[in-house]
């Protein structure tokens, strides 16, 4: 096992033992594959905490350097069919979403005020523009109501928050809040 995966499973024992403790309903991990996912379902499947899976959306293609220096088109594991059939057959939904701070690509123009909130939000732990983005996204799409406090994970970082709708992410009272990290 690698030290990157026994580093995950780590953190989602944290994780398991702060939601249970802190009486928090839901986690929610992003994931480009279902590993991670499917154990912490499994350390979570005796608890009342739901796991809830997001990650790119449907069709999406990743370009990602691989060992050789190349770039490879990739498309997340976790989008398969075989990877949402066993993510169903354990109770875990799978929220297949555009990112709500992915800046969009206009060729020829490199600003985007996305990438400085996710280049803000990173400044807290490399990872919680992800954390923060997965929270946007169960609640943009009804799996959680906002104002619900969560706690939205990547396979290197956890945090607990309270949730927000995308429109209203930095609202005084409505938005997101941060309360904690975790890592």
């Amino acid at each position: 096992m690698s030290n990157e995966i026994n580093e995950t499973k780590v953190l989602c024992d944290i994780v398991k033992n702060y939601a249970i403790d802190n009486s928090i309903k839901y986690v929610v991990i992003f994931a480009k594959q279902i590993e991670n996912v499917l154990y912490l379902q499994s350390i979570l499947n005796d608890t009342d905490v739901k796991v809830l899976a997001t990650t790119f959306p449907n069709n999406q293609i990743l370009y990602l350097e691989g060992e050789d220096g190349n770039i490879n088109e990739v498309t997340p594991e976790i989008l398969n069919t075989s990877s949402r059939d066993k993510l169903k057959k354990k109770g875990v939904d799978l929220i297949a979403s555009t990112l709500p701070l992915d800046p969009i690509i206009i060729p020829g123009n490199e600003y985007n005020p996305y990438t400085v909130i996710n280049q803000t939000l990173n400044l807290f732990g490399t990872g919680v523009n992800l954390t923060v983005q997965s929270a946007l996204m169960v609640t943009d799409n009804g799996y959680i109501k906002p104002g619900e406090r969560i706690v939205s994970m990547t396979a290197s970082i956890a945090v607990d928050l309270t949730t927000s709708n995308s429109r209203f992410l930095f609202h005084p009272e409505l938005g997101i809040k941060i309360h904690k990290t975790l890592d």
